[in-house]
């Protein structure tokens, strides 16, 4: 079983995101999607935190919607999107304004509540809501513990319900702009719950669907929990009549609605893998798209003149190693390439903005910029993730999402900018990308160390043989693990641990680095001297290493 429509404490559901990871495992689930009212928090605090390798997770939204023209203003429309990439820009500024108007209108529902002469103020629904997104629910939930109103649907009835008291609407987009705000993010857009709106008999179903379809729908949720069967294969069939995706969710709100449960509703949802696979295809088809490109030339301010540089530079291995055509190259000399480039047009960045600083200093500034997280982030910041052409199994295992593809893709990118444009206009142009990372690292004078590079310096001008890393253990689930790496170098070990294998390396040699210049080979002013090896070994107990 999946379920495609859940709500978390990120809008008005009850349970947190990672509550509710928990619970669709622990269901049984193959699949979910947490899709809140007007916000990706809740997605973002899922895949921040690590999803399990047994539970398929995929990104979700719920968009408010005002109604068709033909609707004569009744109803209001939901507008699912899933599969959208959570880096892009022009989603997060929709949605932030979409926050604003949801923030001043819960102040105005207050006024109008105490108008009436109910004692309440907008603390009391904070200490409801807490760190989620205020919203209706919260305040009739507020009536409730006043014990203004006895249940939940009461205060709805009788003061928040549209020409109630305390009613005031809430700023929405139109179904277009909803529809398309999905679509341009890489996702796909589905009517939610169509069986509760009501069109009137001038507006047949069918033609609301058509209109919507022209609008650019992909989908429409047949499987509902207040769907009846009867409706459930009435949209079945309206999809597939239109070539029409269809997903299912219980719309689970956690204590919110208690009588729906995830995954099964009131007791009449199964919804099928299946519809989960063709959604995931269905995605994958958009982010390959011509138009998906055309995208990410804005993101980088460049449009190619050689389009096939720029498909090649997002050609990961793995995709190639799968493909049939014998003539694909991947992007693997292109990052080469990239390295140099970036490597370059940094360094002069830096001496440009920081005229006073020292070469040590420089060197680390731009080591850290274009490390490996430091290139991912780069990455995300143009949204690059959605556009690599992976192979099936790196794209189903998130490689999309991994900071080592990010980072190299990012560079064959820079590479092909290069190769199109020439390096005076390329160098502008990356500048400019990096421009409120060097600003940010400049001003504040902070240096991003880069451990290893530094431990491998030292070594070097000792004379000493290069560090020797070794993964020795992982612990935790496959979703969070933490490694653990032994360094030996200079007759001394050191044990370092991270959340990936290169964090644990750069522990260990961070630890390696203090214990050296415990045993005075180094100081943090003079230049190291050559060691003689003696009386090292007395010094590499663990636990020193360890600190």
């Amino acid at each position: 079983m999946i379920d495609l429509h859940i709500h978390s404490s990120a809008s008005d559901g009850t349970c947190s995101p990672e509550e509710i990871v928990d619970q669709a495992r622990e269901l049984g689930l193959k699949a979910i999607a947490i899709a809140d009212h007007d916000t990706i928090d809740g997605v973002c605090r899922v895949m921040d935190t690590g999803i399990p390798q047994s539970l398929e997770f995929m990104t979700g939204i719920e968009i408010s919607a005002s109604p068709l023209d033909r609707m004569n203003g009744g109803g209001s429309f939901h507008i699912l999107g899933y599969g959208f990439s959570i880096y892009d820009n022009f989603l997060h500024k929709t949605l932030e304004t979409l926050q604003q108007a949801r923030e001043n209108r819960n102040p105005r529902i207050i006024e109008k509540l105490q108008q009436t002469g109910i004692d309440i103020s907008l603390g009391d629904v904070e200490k409801i809501c807490g760190n989620g997104q205020m919203g209706r629910p919260h305040i009739a939930l507020a009536l409730m513990e006043k014990n203004v109103v006895a249940t939940f649907d009461e205060a709805f009835d009788r003061y928040l319900a549209t020409g109630r008291p305390a009613h005031v609407d809430k700023a929405r987009l139109s179904c277009q702009d909803a529809i398309q705000l999905i679509k341009r993010a890489g996702g796909v857009a589905v009517l939610a719950h169509p069986g509760l709106i009501s069109p009137p008999d001038t507006y047949p179903m069918g033609e609301l669907i058509d209109d919507l379809v022209a609008m650019g729908l992909d989908g429409i949720e047949a499987h509902h929990t207040d769907h009846s069967e009867e409706q459930t294969r009435y949209f079945e069939k309206m999809a597939q009549n239109r070539g029409l995706l269809v997903t299912g969710g219980s719309d689970f709100h956690g204590d919110m609605k208690p009588e729906v449960q995830m995954g099964r509703g009131t007791g009449n949802l199964h919804i099928p893998c299946h519809l989960f696979e063709n959604l995931s295809n269905a995605v994958a088809d958009l982010h390959k798209s011509p138009a998906a490109l055309e995208i990410l030339e804005e993101n980088l301010g460049h449009t190619f003149t050689d389009k096939e540089l720029l498909a090649t530079a997002l050609r990961h291995s793995s995709y190639v190693n799968e493909s049939q055509d014998v003539t694909l190259c991947d992007n693997q000399r292109l990052e080469f390439m990239g390295d140099a480039v970036l490597g370059l047009v940094i360094g002069e960045f830096l001496m440009e903005q920081a005229p006073e600083m020292k070469e040590g200093d420089l060197s680390k500034m731009r080591a850290g910029l274009v490390s490996e997280p430091g290139l991912a982030t780069m990455a995300r910041k143009i949204d690059l993730g959605r556009f690599i052409s992976l192979g099936k199994g790196e794209w189903l295992s998130g490689g999309a999402e991994k900071n080592s593809i990010l980072a190299d893709t990012f560079e064959a990118v820079m590479a092909a900018i290069y190769l199109d444009l020439g390096f005076i206009q390329t160098a502008h142009l990356i500048k400019d990308l990096f421009q409120d990372e060097v600003a940010h690292i400049s001003s504040s004078a902070t240096v991003v160390d880069d451990h290893k590079s530094l431990l491998q310096e030292y070594v070097q001008e000792m004379g000493e043989t290069a560090p020797r890393y070794a993964v020795c253990g992982e612990q935790g689930p496959d979703h969070a693990k933490t490694f653990e790496v032994k360094l030996k170098v200079c007759d001394i070990q050191a044990t370092g641990m991270g959340k990936s294998k290169k964090a644990a390396e750069q522990d260990a040699a961070q630890k390696a680095l203090k214990h050296l210049k415990k045993r005075k080979i180094l100081t943090s002013d003079n230049p190291p001297t050559q060691s003689n090896g003696q009386d090292s070994a007395q010094n590499c107990d663990n636990n020193v290493c360890r600190e």
